[in-house]
């Protein structure tokens, strides 16, 4: 077992750091150190929840981690959420279609992205069927969302299955800081038509907001990608005793997207539906001791069917239409065990439910429970010297149980500079899809000439899933530096890492012949196929010199080898671009005036599933925006044109996904 050899690799690390002695107490960090006050929180360095589900300064966590702040979410001049991520070092997000964001970290990803957890204030959106995260269809509003934290590295002793290369949580904000009247319109060229508006208020002990949005453009040129996009979301937070609180959440998105298929050759309209409702109960039993439980619901349901001609081959029937449910109750506990220690553990159970006929190749209801236990501990060891011990014990239908350990070690030289030594163990466990589809299309009136004694109606089979699969698996270890100057208004981080997947599923297009398959004989089953080792480096730089000026930098190199199977030379080793680079620029003007500057640099790459081999990238994005106010409302008005080059060679993706210069208008209004 992988968490075998990992554990005994990291014992003699472990061994060391607990030889330390925590006898002397001047030793110690005294206890107000250890417990985060709201000064924490609006301090320069960012206090991340993420990595261990406690609340920790960044230089404190066992994971690398980016926060992606409200300043800089403005300041990208992004309409859609996946286009955020452009800013975290070794991220690359892309498009199968207009609609439909591709959001990898470290390659080997078809249009799916599998490999990553998405939360949206603790919630897990990872696609109930597919897997991966369906970006367009979250009923979630850019303008609602507080800050990004994202784990690049493997998180599943914190969240279990599917945190494998990464963990994304969306955090948004609290709704007492959203009371009055907001509206943005955003409208451009590709015919961009955007409209939002919220509205919030605070009575006594509980507050809310209710925002409702649309969203429509054309897509790529030369695809059939048009869609558009309505939601509606709710939130209210009631303080029901100086020790309860009730934070309550649903949404609704109902979108309409034209669709295009290579394969036949026809294009088609779907209609996406998802919505959510989320419940949480938080209890603080002391000052350092807090117990929350959490419920929440989430369905997806999508309708489109392929009915079309094909020439020589008939009228073909494809059903590409689901629905899906989870249910997903989790308890958790925090608690303070000592002055220089303490604790976050918890369990939890889901349900996961999908119906697809085309899919599965039955009309029954196809089911995944999943059972976890979870828990890390935070020791003071030293005053320079903290220990992160996590742990997920993990059990799923589709792949049985999982022991997800981590163990990370953070020196702190002094306040300004520190490293972080960790090492981890995650999985990835398989989706519905790849174990238990059975895809066929349907095939009428055929009249393929080279078979004289094909049947004129019958059934092709495209691909079938393996309940055999075991779940991916990786391990992963990683150095860190990160230097603070908050007088310079400097941060620095800097990861060096090295990670090790084995099981990798994908499709082996060869596998199964059937003569009886008249259609192209075969069909792609799925299988643990791959391994490979990545390793590399990232950086990431926040420079503030003076209050109205600000850059953030970060830059990843990474090295792949991987082993595939039915893929060209060195075919494999190319999904993760070598060399990725984003700089942010933000200034304030004289006046009312700000701008920005975002360029972004990803060298050649070459995407699995419907991806093509594409160039390097290089876009430039501006932004300016000019604030205005009047007695009872405040506002602003910005232009923002992405892709200002107008780079010809700019291919996301696909070799037809021409990604052209784009310009709008964005106006916003907040009446308080």
């Amino acid at each position: 077992m992988h968490y075998k050899k990992l554990f005994y690799r990291l014992l003699p690390a472990l061994l060391i750091a607990s030889s330390y002695s925590t006898s002397a107490n001047e030793s110690l960090p005294p206890q107000e150190d250890l417990l985060l006050s709201e000064e924490d929180f609006l301090s320069e360095l960012p206090v991340v929840l993420t990595a261990t589900r406690l609340s920790q300064p960044a230089r404190e966590a066992p994971a690398a981690t980016t926060v992606i702040d409200r300043d800089m979410i403005k300041a990208s001049g992004a309409r859609e959420i996946a286009d955020l991520f452009r800013l975290v070092p070794g991220f690359v997000v892309s498009h199968d279609n207009g609609y439909t964001p591709i959001v990898t970290y470290h390659g080997l990803s078809n249009e799916q992205a599998r490999r990553m957890q998405v939360l949206v204030d603790g919630r897990s959106v990872y696609s109930i069927v597919f897997g991966g995260t369906k970006w367009t269809d979250l009923p979630l509003a850019i303008d609602d969302i507080e800050r990004i934290e994202v784990i690049r590295g493997p998180n599943a002793a914190t969240y279990g299955a599917n945190a494998f290369l990464s963990t994304i949580n969306i955090i948004t904000r609290h709704s007492s800081e959203t009371n009055g009247v907001f509206a943005r319109v955003n409208v451009g060229n590709i015919d961009i038509r955007d409209g939002y508006l919220r509205y919030g208020d605070t009575l006594d002990d509980l507050s809310y907001r209710l925002t409702l949005g649309y969203n429509r453009d054309t897509g790529f040129a030369d695809r059939y990608d048009t869609h558009q996009v309505r939601m509606a979301t709710f939130r209210s937070d009631y303080q029901l005793t100086t020790s309860d609180t009730m934070e309550f959440q649903f949404g609704f998105n109902n979108g309409e997207m034209g669709v295009d298929s290579k394969t036949l050759n026809a294009t088609d309209e779907k209609n996406n539906k998802n919505h959510f409702a989320q419940i949480r109960w938080q209890h603080d039993l002391s000052t350092d001791e807090n117990f929350s439980l959490q419920f929440y619901y989430i369905g997806e349901d999508t309708a489109q069917i392929y009915d079309v001609y094909i020439p020589v081959l008939g009228r073909v029937v494809a059903n590409n239409s689901y629905t899906a449910n989870r249910l997903d109750l989790e308890a958790q506990h925090i608690k303070q065990l000592a002055r220089n220690a303490r604790i976050v553990w918890g369990g939890g159970i889901r349900r996961d439910s999908a119906v697809a006929s085309g899919y599965f190749g039955t009309k029954a209801t196809l089911y995944n429970n999943l059972y976890r236990v979870f828990g890390n501990l935070e020791w003071h060891l030293m005053q320079s010297l903290l220990l992160n011990v996590g742990t997920m014990l993990e059990k799923t239908d589709l792949s049985g149980t999982e022991f997800t350990p981590r163990i990370g070690l953070n020196y702190l030289f002094n306040p300004v500079h520190s490293i972080r030594l960790t090492a981890s163990h995650g999985s990835r466990t398989p989706t519905l899809a790849e174990s238990k589809s059975n895809f066929r299309v349907a095939v009428y009136n055929s009249t393929l000439p080279t078979l004289p004694s094909t049947p004129a109606d019958f059934t092709s089979t495209l691909w079938k899933g393996n309940e055999n699969l075991e779940s991916e698996t990786i391990t992963s270890y990683e150095l860190g530096y990160m230097a603070f100057l908050p007088k310079k208004g400097f941060t620095l981080d800097i990861k060096v890492y090295r990670e090790e997947l084995e099981g990798l599923i994908y499709m082996d297009e060869n596998r199964v012949y059937t003569s009886t398959d008249y259609y192209d004989f075969r069909y792609e089953v799925s299988g643990n196929f791959g391994d490979a080792t990545i390793y590399g480096t990232e950086t990431t730089i926040n420079y503030q010199p003076l209050q109205d000026t600000r850059f953030v930098l970060s830059h990843s190199y990474t090295k792949l080898n991987s082993t595939l199977p039915k893929l060209l030379p060195d075919q494999g080793n190319q999904t993760a671009p070598k060399q990725i680079f984003s700089f942010l620029a933000m200034q304030k003007f004289l006046g009312r005036v700000n701008g920005s500057l975002a360029y972004y640099f990803v060298s050649k790459s070459d995407g699995l599933g419907s991806g093509d081999p594409i160039p390097a990238i290089k876009r430039l994005d501006l932004r300016l925006g000019l604030a205005f106010s009047g007695r009872k409302m405040r506002g602003e008005i910005a232009a923002i044109v992405q892709n200002v080059l107008h780079d010809n060679d700019y291919i996301d993706w696909r070799n037809d996904n021409q990604f052209e210069r784009r310009q709008y208008i964005s106006l916003d209004v907040q009446f308080n």
